[in-house]
């Protein structure tokens, strides 16, 4: 210490409070531009999500939903104004658990249709949704537009059962839509005769 000036201490130690000061004050200014940020985004509605697009041959949910809306037009089939109560409630919070809830009743009317139409439901070769609903096209019980619908959302259930629909495909208004759609298919399978 006495080879160092009398004025060089002073200045070290000067220096090392300018410095941690600026550093404290450096931290305060990042929690407040962090704070009003969040502020923003929340506030925000119309902001544009952050996420990247789908990746390539994963449809976006509106054309899934317009798409199933579209078959049914294409079926002569009306979709309901909403769908299933339970199915509603759980396209909110998981669109694709929807869409097997809302296959159910469409698996138990396609087995009834083709008992109705003559078929045995313990035949093996109708031991599968895709035999039934061949089945009822071959018997002509379902124009081909209303087999391709059910084929579509058969298909779609399965990849949402077994994992394979993510986030990005379906979401609520999808589910919803898949819900509407398979109400009102309840309806026609029930006229099958």
């Amino acid at each position: 210490m006495d080879q160092l000036g009398s004025q060089t201490v002073p200045i070290v130690v000067g220096g090392v409070a300018v410095i941690i000061t600026l550093a404290l004050a450096r931290r305060v200014l990042r929690r407040k531009l962090k704070r009003s940020s969040s502020n923003k985004k929340r506030s925000s509605p119309n902001r544009k999500s952050s996420r990247r697009s789908p990746p390539k041959g994963v449809q976006s949910t509106r054309l899934l939903a317009e798409d199933l809306l579209e078959l049914a037009r294409q079926a002569d089939v009306r979709p309901a104004r909403g769908a299933d109560r339970e199915v509603g409630r759980v396209a909110k919070v998981s669109p694709g658990a929807a869409l097997p809830l809302a296959w159910g009743p469409l698996e138990l009317r396609i087995e009834r249709a083709v008992a109705r139409v003559g078929g045995n439901s313990d035949d093996a070769d109708l031991d599968s949704t895709v035999d039934r609903l061949r089945f009822l096209e071959s018997k002509s019980s379902l124009s081909d537009e209303q087999a391709r619908l059910l084929h579509k959302m058969r298909q779609l259930r399965n990849r949402a059962a077994h994992g394979g629909l993510s986030t990005d495909e379906v979401d609520a208004a999808a589910a919803q839509a898949y819900g509407r759609v398979a109400k009102a298919l309840v309806g026609v399978l029930d006229k099958v005769r």
